[in-house]
């Protein structure tokens, strides 16, 4: 099959009641956008019925192929399975939930054009949706962007419309602890912002607490070793202050005659909090290791079950 000219690229979890309308609106848009294309869908192990609906879609129109992981590996792989997979000059990045309009990308090329850029991605002003989602999102990018070496603009999306070889840039980086947030920006190229009107489809994110929580240290340590400086100035001020407080305890005692009433309960308190401050110390270094030996088994970041579509399954 010849290369296509763009690649409109998705992702499939819990994705049923919106696949279709999805397809229909995203070849649309990309027969609008240009002469060729392929739309390539990757299911990360969604536990509804969009594979099947994926792969009649791909059974009727010869352009859509369908990635079928072996299990569930995460949205973040899921999209570098799909970036890896597809084929065009061009590559559009968009969830299939359309909570972000597939048409995005007719506005996308034209400023992918107008501004010489490599990428155009979207972002939002985080108005929808309930008010812990949009307090718990603006305080992790404004905590990832205070800690990481890696900057990026705050309520990013994963909807963008990228040139080649950024693509493969993209594609060149090893890491097995995946956060697509950093990994977008550090890369470098001309990279344009587009402000997008987001709808919230699900009532119900896939995203839960605890996937959330994860996500944002995972993120933090991927992209930055600010919390292990300031694990260690932590210790610094602590025992800067313990000098400090031990030498104006001597001077009390030895100029002044001065008798210190230690009392158990202070005791304990110093106990507890120096003993916490350590066990979180641990835990901080803790991360970090397992963040080298997750990357030292170097296993692959998913795998493929079966590719439905272009010559059939195989």
């Amino acid at each position: 099959m010849a290369q296509p000219e763009l690649s409109v690229v998705t992702t499939l979890y819990r994705s049923a009641p919106f696949l279709a309308e999805f397809l229909a609106r995203a070849t649309a848009a990309a027969e609008a956008a240009s002469a060729s294309h392929e739309i390539v869908v990757v299911d990360d192990g969604s536990p509804d019925d969009a594979l099947d609906i994926a792969i009649r879609a791909a059974q009727a129109d010869p352009r859509i192929r369908v990635i079928e992981l072996a299990r569930n590996f995460g949205h973040h792989a899921a999209i570098l399975a799909g970036l890896t997979h597809a084929r065009g000059e061009r590559v559009f990045l968009v969830d299939s939930d359309l909570e972000e309009p597939p048409e995005l990308l007719l506005r996308f090329a034209a400023a992918l054009e107008a501004e010489d850029a490599d990428v155009v991605y979207g972002y939002h002003d985080q108005k929808v949706g309930s008010r812990m989602r949009q307090f718990a999102s603006g305080l992790f990018w404004r905590l990832f962007n205070l800690l990481s070496e890696t900057h990026t603009r705050e309520n990013i999306c994963h909807v963008r419309l990228m040139r080649r070889a950024y693509v493969d840039a993209l594609l060149s980086l090893p890491e097995r602890n995946i956060f697509l947030g950093g990994l977008y920006s550090w890369p470098g190229f001309r990279q344009v912002p587009m402000r997008v009107e987001r709808v919230i489809n699900r009532p119900v994110s896939t995203y839960n607490l605890r996937r959330r929580i994860a996500l944002a240290v995972r993120s933090v340590v991927a992209f930055s070793a600010r919390p292990l400086h300031l694990v260690f100035m932590l210790g610094a001020g602590i025992a800067g202050i313990s000098l400090l407080v031990a030498l104006a305890t001597l001077a009390l005692r030895l100029v002044w005659g001065s008798e210190m009433l230690v009392g158990f309960a202070s005791i304990m308190i110093s106990i507890w909090f120096l003993g916490g401050l350590t066990i979180m110390s641990l835990g901080v270094i803790g991360l970090y290791i397992a963040q080298l030996y997750t990357e030292a088994k170097g296993r692959p970041r998913w795998l493929v079950r079966r590719i439905h579509g272009g010559q059939g399954p195989r």
